[in-house]
């Protein structure tokens, strides 16, 4: 009777680490969108960013506050609009 378990027949492979899958590049990655590894810090005089970053910067941080302050006039807004139909309504009967 042979077994194919025998540590005598059958040596145990070398251990090996697992191999992690590379994701391939998607459209997210090829936008610059989703994880990103840091980037190493630069030193020196060509440490200032670019001036296309700091536009795209500038544009995006008025972007948000356009964005936040217009959420926060509507909100307020819709608080005036339903406090004067309230008011109105209690008046009214």
């Amino acid at each position: 009777m042979t077994s194919i378990a025998r540590h005598e027949e059958n040596p145990p492979s070398p251990r090996q680490l697992p191999v992690e899958p590379q994701p391939d590049e998607g459209l997210l990655k090829k936008l610059g969108l989703g994880f990103e590894v840091p980037a190493q810090a630069e030193y020196g005089a060509d440490a200032y960013p670019s001036i296309l970053r700091r536009i795209t910067s500038a544009v995006s941080l008025l972007l948000v506050v356009v964005v936040i302050g217009v959420a926060i006039a509507a909100v307020i807004g819709a608080v005036i609009l339903v406090g004067a139909f309230l008011l109105e309504q209690a008046i009214s009967s």
